[in-house]
C-alpha cells in the first residue's frame, strides 16, 4: 500500500522545513508521518494547530533563525501555508 496524501504531505513539509534548518517542527512532520504510516490516527496531527506557539505561527524568515534568503522568503512561506492547510484538510479527511 502506498503513501497517503497526508503522510506525502508531512513528509514534504519534513523538507521544506529540514532545507531551511526549522528541525523542531521538521522533527515534528516526519515522526507524524511515520505514525500515519504505521496506521495512526489521522485526527491527532490537528493537535498542533491552534494556540500560543501552535505550528500556525510557524514563519519562515531569517530572523527567526531559517537559512533562507531575502528573494525566497515569500515562496518558502506561501509553500509552508499551502502544506498548512493541506494537511489540516488531510488529517480531516478521515
Amino acid at each position: 500500500m502506498g503513501d497517503t496524501p497526508l503522510e506525502q504531505s508531512l513528509r514534504e513539509l519534513n523538507t521544506l522545513l529540514a532545507s531551511v534548518g526549522e528541525t523542531f517542527w521538521a522533527q515534528w512532520a516526519a515522526r507524524a508521518a511515520d505514525r500515519i504510516a504505521a496506521g495512526g490516527d489521522p485526527g491527532d496531527v490537528r493537535g498542533v494547530f491552534g494556540g500560543m506557539g501552535s505550528f500556525n505561527d510557524l514563519v519562515i524568515h531569517p530572523a527567526n533563525g531559517h537559512s533562507v534568503t531575502d528573494d525566497r522568503i515569500v515562496d518558502a512561506n506561501r509553500h509552508l501555508d499551502e502544506l498548512r492547510e493541506r494537511i489540516y484538510a488531510e488529517s480531516q479527511a478521515v
